[in-house]
């Protein structure tokens, strides 16, 4: 999976993971960039999303710990150890209202179900978690439309500014937004491998040059000892 981001009229990020890494593109009109590693250790749960002027992303790492980075900065800037929750899932970030917020799953060892948990992973102190009362919980989505969050569990609930989750009446909007969501997803990877067609075209005409410019010496060679032997032959006639 991967996300496309807009930086100014004619370039485009494209973060995106592949194997144990992440990595991070810059596309333009007329091509696009080598990629650049964001990180080496990746294992699932890839998410990411912008604040101000930065590209903020968490997944989970090969040791089980969630990290938040962002593509500014190569360290963590939060972590949720895998030592103290030794079975977490599915990792996700959102924003709300100039928030970060990271949302993430634990098994309860003891029951085998499934608990939502949240935090402010850039803030400190009591605003640190988020109480959720999503106990047993088999799947959720978070994400954001207009500067608001959004939580889908059972139902769609909105987050609000000091963390409490309101029960939303109105949920068609947000339903719209999902396919939204998914179209955009649908769309970016035909996009990638439009990308991927075009530079394997690229590569197949830049090889078909160089064999028609190494055809075409081999003939001028040939033509030119065949017309030195030519005067060669006229010369002893003249």
């Amino acid at each position: 999976m991967a996300n496309v981001y807009t930086a100014g009229s004619d370039r485009r990020l494209i973060i995106y993971s592949i194997s144990r890494y992440i990595f991070l593109r810059t596309a333009y009109i007329d091509g696009i960039e080598r990629p650049i590693m964001l990180a080496s250790d990746f294992l699932d749960g890839l998410s990411d999303v912008v604040l101000g002027d930065t590209i903020y992303y968490a997944y989970q790492n090969q040791n089980g710990d969630i990290l938040v980075k962002n593509v500014m900065n190569n360290e963590a800037l939060f972590r949720v150890k895998s030592s103290e929750n030794p079975d977490m899932h599915c990792p996700q970030l959102v924003v709300n209202k100039d928030r970060l917020l990271l949302f993430y799953m634990v098994t309860n060892p003891l029951t085998d179900r499934l608990s939502l948990r949240a935090v402010c992973p850039l803030e400190e102190g009591d605003s640190l978690n988020i109480p959720v009362d999503c106990e047993n919980v088999d799947m959720y989505e978070v994400f954001g439309m207009q500067g608001r969050a959004f939580l889908y569990v059972d139902n769609f609930y909105e987050i609000t500014a000091d963390g409490k989750f309101i029960p939303c009446q109105d949920t068609g909007s947000l339903k719209q937004n999902e396919e939204k969501i998914h179209e955009y997803e649908i769309q970016l990877n035909t996009y990638m491998q439009q990308q991927a067609q075009s530079k394997q075209v690229i590569a197949q005409l830049e090889a078909t040059i160089e064999s028609a410019k190494a055809q075409y010496n081999e003939l001028m060679e040939t033509a030119i000892a065949y017309r030195d032997e030519a005067i060669k032959w006229r010369s002893k006639f003249i």
